[in-house]
């Protein structure tokens, strides 16, 4: 039936900031374009439709740039269609419903709500008069819809598992579907009536489709085969097996928990995903599951060439294939994030569309709020600028997919660990790769800088923590009594104790001074957290149970009950370290009290409770949730304040600003939102905010940023106590350079640019110096530290 409850607006001409297109109420950013499953050129060749994660993209494929983003659907969108006049576009979606959509304004002209189960296909009749849509599940069932009245003509049923595609031939008369029980059915359009059952194929038909005269149908199978059938009488006409003899994609698992023992998969090109007929008939495109795509002779049957340039991993499947109108580009959509446009004649690529992974893992957010980085299965590294959601800088270097990464306390530096067993540090003003930190012997999981960011600790399927220099970038500790691979890492907030927790759940504290074991934890951890003062710490448990550790001597000091048997995954202070959050598989949320560990409430979502955090001034709780929501939670009376909509996967994270004035989340499904917390917390001045966390509990000197620098650099510090401060700057003579007196701080931390000291480069004459290593001293009060920068023209 007809509904339009829900449109969206094309962007004008002038609004280029497509991070900003399509948001949903109360955010104010989007980082990336979400994951691909589906393409189709419109009939005039002069948009190229993408079906999406988070909706349907327009792309002006002679440019390659972004024209509009169609949002309306409330997860993943599978398919899209072109009537044959150009004027609509349809999207299915796995919300269960079909789109209709003005191709030329984009505005939503009416909404099929079918059976209770995703849309797989769709597909127009030649005269635009009818839609197909493809159903999976208990339902196996095609329906036609009237375009013009919006009401259901038919159901068309006989395939015994889920439909995964339906095309119809130029007259209209007939439809072809493909299913997961291995069968194609010829149907009558008009009647409904099924004409015949073509069988050959081994297992799941993903893709269907006539040749321009309608007389043959191609199908692409999950046998890794490609058929060609005679419409007339359903014979086949031939297997195209081109996918099948590939044998140079080796794909390496780990099959140990250390990531020593492997194996080596001779992958064997695998399922035929799409399949896609030129404007003559004369060809035939395909896309595979590792990447490639083949173009086909249909008389002879001959592979003419093989298309490779999508990323070859077991994250390249090409979805979908299409043939611009003139037969003379083909386009392909891959999982590895990418449209490419190819010449169809010579097979030669002409150009990418890029920013539709499926995925951002893992990410790490700047201390100050400012930045984001974010992995993918590349192996890059992108960093991002969290205020306009611009792409500041692609970090290339790894030869693996980066599993790790965490920002310096200042922000100037980005540390990643990857499968390739390799740690890097990177400038993250200049995008510069400053030193590549090998040791470890099978993949690095995590990782953790020190409060004051001299030290770098990385986890590691090996069993082993390496404490690295962050300057020298030598190994100051290897740490390896670990009982399993270590997936995370964190230092205390005073850098004493680092915590690492093992696969096995068990946690290791160690005294970051002497790299010596202080206790281990039997705690069946999947989460951790120091309090704010560094004296417990806790741990979300697979039993159920959140424990609270005595940071001094080891020993269990509460258990907190949940729900038994359902991991709690999820913990977070507050910043005052009065309560804590705890998340977990039953989909509640508990506040504790500190001081008396009584519960204090229970908040609930509909799904796993993936992360919690509190904002900076502490009265606000957000929850991020598989269930694709963010909740905002009243701490002091346990109300809901807000329920922010708008992912269309789980929200993995949550984390607030410095300032509580905006809230990130990143979810499954490959973007990050960022929200605007005005309605509901008032923002913390940003000083306040920080002397609002609890105070550092020494004094101490911090690493510079940027470094190495030119010409100037800022240098943060923290003070337990009031004092007056004063730096002075040394060559490495010990020859003096540069007083500055700083002046009377209060107690907390400088850590950013607009509160950290600041040295221009020059000497106390208002000369620049030279290149070379430069020793700053920092004297506040009765308290002095040193250390080392350097000065590269």
């Amino acid at each position: 039936m007809w509904d339009v409850s829900s449109s969206t607006v094309v962007p004008s001409s002038a609004d280029q900031n497509f991070a900003r297109w399509g948001l949903p109420d109360g955010a104010q950013v989007r980082l990336g374009k979400g994951s691909i499953s589906d393409i189709a050129y419109s009939p005039d060749g002069t948009r190229l439709a993408v079906a999406s994660s988070i909706g349907v993209w327009l792309y002006d494929p002679l440019t390659g740039t972004e024209v509009a983003l169609l949002t309306g659907h409330t997860a993943p969108v599978n398919t899209v269609a072109f009537s044959s006049d150009g004027d609509m576009l349809a999207s299915g979606s796995n919300d269960e419903t079909v789109r209709l959509w003005d191709a030329a304004s984009g505005q939503l002209k009416a909404i099929f709500k079918g059976p209770p189960a995703p849309i797989n296909s769709v597909a127009f009749s030649p005269d635009g008069s009818t839609l197909a849509s493809a159903s999976p599940n208990y339902y196996n069932s095609i329906w036609l819809w009237d375009v013009d009245s919006g009401e259901r003509k038919m159901i068309l049923e006989g395939h015994t598992r889920s439909v995964l595609s339906v095309a119809f031939p130029s007259d209209g008369n007939t439809l072809a579907s493909g299913s997961q029980d291995g069968t194609i059915r010829l149907w009558d359009a008009n009647t409904g009536e099924s004409q015949a059952t073509l069988e050959g194929h081994a297992r799941d038909v993903f893709s269907v489709a006539f040749s321009p005269d309608g007389r043959t149908l191609a199908s692409g199978s999950q046998d890794g085969t490609i058929r060609l059938w005679n419409v007339d009488n359903g014979l086949e006409k031939a297997t195209l097996a081109g996918h099948t003899s590939r044998l140079d994609t080796v794909v390496t698992y780990s099959v140990s928990k250390d990531g020593q023992s492997q194996v080596t998969h001779r992958v064997q090109g695998g399922w035929v995903y799409s399949v896609a007929f030129s404007p003559d008939g004369k060809t035939l495109a395909s896309g595979s599951e590792v990447g490639t795509v083949r173009l086909w002779d249909v008389d002879t049957g001959q592979s003419l060439a093989t298309l490779e340039g999508h990323t070859s991993s077991v994250y390249s499947a090409v979805f979908s294939v299409a043939f611009s109108p003139d037969g003379k580009t083909l386009a392909s959509g891959s999982q590895d994030g990418t449209i490419r446009l190819w010449d169809a004649g010579t097979g030669e690529p002409q150009a990418i569309i890029d920013g539709h992974r499926s995925s951002f893992h893992p990410v790490a957010f700047s201390l100050d709020g400012s930045m984001l980085a974010s992995g993918s299965h590349d192996n890059a590294i992108r960093l991002w600028d969290m205020t306009s959601g611009r792409l500041l800088a692609t970090l290339e270097g790894h030869t693996a997919w980066v599993n790790s990464m965490a920002f310096s306390p200042d922000g100037s530096m980005l540390a990643s660990g990857s499968q390739d067993k390799i740690v890097h540090l990177w400038d993250t003003v200049g995008g510069r790769l400053l030193a590549t930190l090998a040791g470890h012997t099978a993949w690095v999981n995590s990782m953790a800088f020190s409060p004051d960011g001299s030290m770098l600790a990385s986890g590691s399927q090996d069993k082993i923590v390496h404490l690295w220099d962050t300057v020298s970038g030598q190994s100051r500790a290897t740490l390896e009594k670990h009982t399993d691979r270590v997936n995370s890492v964190v230092f205390s907030p005073d850098g004493h104790i680092l915590a690492s927790r093992n696969e096995d759940g068990n946690i290791q504290l160690w005294d970051v001074g002497n790299s010596q074991l202080r206790a281990t934890l039997a705690s069946w951890a999947h989460a951790m957290v120091f309090s704010p003062d560094g004296s417990t710490l806790a741990t979300g448990s697979g039993d159920g149970m959140t424990r609270l550790w005595d940071v001094g001597s080891g020993q269990l000091k509460a258990a907190l009950e949940g729900t038994l048997g359902w991991d709690v995954i999820s913990v977070a202070f507050s910043p005052d370290g009065s309560m804590l959050a705890s998340g977990d598989r039953n989909d509640d949320i508990r506040l504790w009290d500190m001081d008396s560990g009584q519960l204090l409430t229970t908040l609930w979502h509909r799904e796993d409770v993936r992360s919690v955090t509190f904002s900076p001034d502490g009265g606000t709780l957000a929850s991020g949730s598989d269930d694709r929501t963010i909740r905002l939670w009243d701490v002091d009376s346990g109300q809901l304040k807000a329920t922010l909509e708008g992912h269309t996967g789980g929200v993995n994270l949550v984390a607030f600003s410095p300032d509580g004035s905006r809230l990130a989340s990143w979810s499954g499904d490959g973007t990050i939102l960022l929200w605007d917390m005005s309605p509901y917390i008032t923002p913390l001045n940003l000083s306040k905010a920080i002397h609002a966390s609890p105070l550092p509990t020494q004094t101490g000197l911090l690493a510079n940023f940027p470094n190495p620098f030119n010409p100037d650099t800022y240098i943060p510090y923290q003070l337990h106590a009031p004092a007056h401060v004063r730096l002075t700057i040394y060559d490495v003579r010990g020859a003096l350079v540069r007083e500055i007196d700083v002046g009377y701080r209060t107690a907390g931390q400088y850590l950013t640019s607009t509160n950290a000291a600041h040295w221009d480069g020059r000497d106390h004459r208002g000369q620049r110096v030279a290149s070379g290593v430069y020793l700053y001293r920092l004297q506040a009060g009765p308290v002095a530290h040193v250390r080392k920068m350097v000065l590269i023209k």
